[in-house]
């Protein structure tokens, strides 16, 4: 599917300019998950790797920006890895809270029919997804 020019210019800008908030530089952090999230949020979504995606969806971090480019990038191939075993990021974003989805109807059914879809390739890696 063809993307028009306000989707790609959506897709240059990181989850800072997207959000309108900048967290604090801070000189030491607390832990080196909250050192890579805060990172990452500096990123441009399409320039993400699939374990940025997967940890920051694993945070809940930007999910109304981060969800499509991650289920357009699962359509593409639904056993997407990030730095753990194939699938990694599918499993992680069925695992993101159930509000979201209930407030995302759309991406939802998305997500639902690419698994359908894709049911035994996930099936074969044993994958631990949560019902949608």
């Amino acid at each position: 599917m063809k993307k028009n020019k306000n989707e790609l210019q959506f897709e240059q800008k990181s989850l800072e300019d997207l959000e309108g908030s900048k967290w604090p530089d801070l000189k030491e952090y607390p832990t080196n998950l909250i050192k890579r999230c805060h990172d990452y949020r500096k990123i441009p979504i399409n320039r993400l790797t699939p374990e940025q995606l997967r940890t920051l969806i694993g945070q809940n971090i930007g999910l109304k920006y981060l969800i499509p480019v991650t289920i357009e990038l699962l359509s593409k191939d639904i056993l997407t890895e990030g730095d753990l075993y194939p699938g990694d990021l599918l499993e992680r974003t069925t695992k993101i809270e159930d509000r979201f989805w209930t407030e995302n109807l759309v991406l939802k059914e998305q997500l639902s029919k690419l698994i359908d879809l894709n049911s035994e390739k996930i099936r074969n890696k044993n994958l631990q997804l949560k019902s949608l």
